[in-house]
């Protein structure tokens, strides 16, 4: 069986199964958690008009944080950057209105394959839960490098799968699939086959500008392109692509 985290209600802590991170804790991480729960809060206890303002997601993710990183892709953002590895690892705008429309769907669950700290992953879902209190959301990836895990399974409904691939959960139904682990084209492919096309109404896929991963048999930006070109007459295809720069990028397929 699965080794598995489950956050099943506000009250739940979550179990500690899975061992210790690879990413060791201290002060700083602490207190980046800290606020980036606090941001997590703002969102479950949003009224209507905040939570339909792209304005107030967008404040409450430069509270949330994105990772320490030095890319100069990032120097645009060295106000938002947390101290520690805990964060978002995404263009914020992008990641907003991906959100946001996800959001929309109204989705009752959705498997993330490829979540490193799961600092993405728990903002992502507070988004949703936050239009469906039910949601619950999942947590793949082939390490261990979650981030305050219990403490997020306090507020929302996780479960982990760690070590796992999307090979481990083949076939299964989630209403979202989001593609963000092996960067490489066949890597890619394979999560699609696994899950991605089984998803109950969009998959998502990162990095569909990434042209770093290009040398990998084409990479996420082959995968997204034939992706793309033919789902396009089954699915709606939007791209959430806001980077001057030819990377990151969000592309989303919704059933029609």
């Amino acid at each position: 069986m699965l080794p598995k985290i489950v956050g099943l209600e506000s009250s739940h802590a979550g179990k500690s199964d899975l061992g210790e991170s690879v990413i060791p804790h201290d002060a700083q991480l602490r207190y980046d958690i800290d606020k980036g729960l606090a941001a997590i809060r703002r969102i479950l206890n949003a009224s209507d008009a905040e939570f339909a303002s792209r304005a107030f997601i967008l404040d409450c993710m430069r509270q949330y944080g994105l990772a320490f990183r030095t890319w100069p892709e990032f120097s645009r953002y060295t106000s938002w950057k947390n101290g520690s590895e805990f964060g978002l690892l995404q263009v914020p705008t992008e990641f907003c209105d991906f959100a946001m429309y996800a959001a929309t769907l109204d989705l009752a669950d959705a498997v993330e394959i490829g979540v490193w700290t799961g600092s993405s992953s728990y903002f992502l879902a507070a988004v949703l839960t936050r239009r469906r209190p039910d949601f619950v959301y999942h947590l793949v990836d082939i390490q261990n490098a979650l981030v305050g895990f219990a403490d997020f399974a306090q507020l929302l409904r996780l479960e982990a799968h760690i070590p796992a691939t999307s090979q481990d959960l083949v076939g299964q139904s989630f209403d979202l699939v989001f593609i963000d682990g092996d960067h490489s084209y066949d890597g890619a492919l394979k999560d699609y086959v696994n899950l991605g096309r089984h998803c109950g109404k969009a998959v998502a896929f990162h990095d569909i500008r990434a042209r770093e991963y290009d040398s990998l048999n084409g990479g996420t930006v082959r995968m997204w392109r034939e992706f793309r070109d033919t789902a396009a007459s089954e699915m709606r295809i939007l791209q959430f692509t806001h980077d001057p720069h030819p990377w990151m990028g969000i592309g989303l397929g919704v059933r029609a």
